[in-house]
């Protein structure tokens, strides 16, 4: 089965692959939080035109973006429509969150998962909070290996789904199906780190080292942070 993983282009050598993924996520989180605070739209704008540049440094593959990106754009643009039709006013909203979606992809998929999760727990995250990201991410293809297997066996007995009590049944017996395959397995999972000796911390290989780059990626974050709020106080 084919998954469309996240950091599937974490190897690449842009300047944003370069960085220590520490200060990756520093540098990324505080354009986050500074631009879902703003409150004009071309601040907002601009915001949105650094997080695309900031893909495009990073050379990543549009497409690959795209498809990583689309739901979460199809969602926004929903969203976007429903509070037009009430009479609000969404354009910042959806500016804003067009830009951190982008700011928090590039952040992920410009370094392997484990690593940028390493990397959270060492800037603070809290140490459930990486954990539940760990987890939530590696049972996202537990769950699509399971319903891949069930849906195989199904083509096999050659199974047509059909608005009737025969289809609504059987798909309720695949969903409790996933469910019991998929927590067995996650008790074989954890059983097996137990005895590995996990103890709740993410473990690697390789540490991290900051070099001078990355202290410059932080420092024009910061600056540029500050700059959409002096533009947004300005207008």
């Amino acid at each position: 089965m084919k998954h469309h993983l996240i950091d599937r282009y974490y190897y690449l050598d842009s300047f944003i692959h370069k960085l220590d993924p520490r200060a990756k996520l520093i540098g990324i989180l505080i354009l986050v939080f500074s631009i879902v605070l703003l409150k004009n739209v071309f601040a907002s704008m601009l915001a949105l035109i650094v997080s695309l540049t900031l893909l495009l440094i990073s050379r990543l593959p549009l497409r690959f973006a795209f498809e990583q990106l689309k739901y979460g754009l199809i969602f926004l643009l929903a969203l976007f429509v429903i509070m037009m039709i009430f009479g609000h006013k969404p354009l910042e909203m959806l500016l804003r969150a067009m830009s951190a979606l982008i700011l928090l992809f590039v952040a992920f998929a410009t370094s392997r998962f484990d690593v940028s999760i390493k990397a959270l727990d060492r800037i603070g995250f809290p140490n459930k909070l990486t954990q539940i990201l760990m987890f939530s991410y590696r049972y996202i293809f537990v769950f699509a290996e399971e319903y891949e297997k069930l849906s195989i066996a199904l083509r096999m007995k050659s199974f047509e789904r059909k608005t009737n009590i025969f289809t609504f049944d059987t798909i309720a017996k695949i969903i409790a199906s996933l469910f019991i395959r998929s927590y067995e397995r996650a008790e074989n999972v954890y059983r097996a780190m137990v005895l590995k000796g996990y103890k709740g911390n993410p473990g690697m290989l390789s540490d991290f080292r900051l070099t001078l780059r990355d202290f410059l990626f932080i420092a024009i974050s910061l600056y540029l942070a500050i700059s959409f709020h002096v533009i947004s106080w300005m207008q």
